[in-house]
């Protein structure tokens, strides 16, 4: 999948334990670097949780004749779901705004889309990726928070740029994570891959980097992509941080920089460059 991506780091991401606690609120605690916080977009994402959507956003009306809300695990083929939040205040800045794109893009099928009514004005979430498509009905399973997880942090850029990149999975958990073969030699530089559980009572987020050749590896391209770069700074265990202040984990090509702390994490979304030379 084709993207471009103009998320940053430039202040805190929310502490991702309100993620499990509420669908769609507020009240978080928010968590610096230290905490291994993740800042995206330059603001603090607001807490979302486990809890059944139900509790939080009210079923609105389906673009397909009053479709019911589904039950299984996969919206209805050629359905259009809309959703308000129950709580409009979640889209009352423009900071909140941005953030609720991207955990919507991330999360939900293109088929589905959540809304805000706030000061006279309706506000638009559509969804995108499909990662946990039935989050609208039913609270995330564990798998669904890391892929989301691994989808967020692989939006994030620390300049805030709009870089068209190439979003894959090994093997692709929906069609948007599968790239055809022009997009296979298009997009040719291998970034790195993302994942981690942005859910949990502690955030976790990791990076591998992926191998290059020489002249890849000189492309100006990657200047404007640094979360895989070490800084040079560890953690209290001597583990690597990057300069997004993600853990680095080692090569994308070695088995083991998918397992941490005797965690393996088979939901990583990986970047591909489209060479600028």
């Amino acid at each position: 999948m084709l993207e471009r991506h103009p998320m940053h780091t430039g202040t805190l991401l929310a502490h991702a334990v309100c993620w499990s606690h509420m669908v769609l609120s507020t009240g978080c605690v928010y968590a610096g670097v230290a905490a291994n916080g993740i800042p995206l977009n330059g603001e603090s994402f607001p807490g979302v949780s486990q809890r059944a959507v139900s509790t939080a956003v009210r079923r609105s009306h389906s673009a397909a004749q009053a479709v019911p809300a589904p039950s299984a695990e996969m919206p209805v083929a050629g359905s259009a779901q809309q959703r308000e939040l129950a709580d409009p205040t979640l889209a009352s800045t423009a900071a909140k705004r941005e953030q609720l794109r991207y955990l919507v893009r991330c999360a939900l099928p293109e088929q589905s889309t959540v809304y805000a009514d706030y000061a006279g004005e309706r506000f638009m979430f559509q969804g995108s990726m499909g990662l946990a498509p039935r989050w609208l009905d039913a609270a995330l399973t564990p798998r669904e928070e890391r892929w989301v997880s691994a989808c967020l942090l692989a939006h994030v850029n620390y300049f805030g740029k709009h870089v068209l990149v190439s979003m894959r999975a090994t093997p692709p958990p929906v069609p948007t994570l599968e790239a055809s073969n022009d997009e296979q030699q298009t997009f040719s530089i291998f970034e790195g891959g993302f994942f981690g559980n942005l859910f949990l009572p502690e955030p976790v987020a990791y990076t591998c980097r992926g191998a290059r050749t020489p002249v890849q590896a000189s492309d100006p391209i990657l200047q404007d992509r640094v979360c895989t770069r070490e800084t040079g700074e560890t953690t209290a265990n001597g583990t690597l941080v990057t300069v997004c202040h993600f853990l680095f984990t080692g090569r994308c090509e070695d088995p083991t920089s998918f397992t941490v702390d005797g965690a393996y994490y088979s939901e990583v979304i990986f970047i591909y460059l489209k060479p600028s030379q």
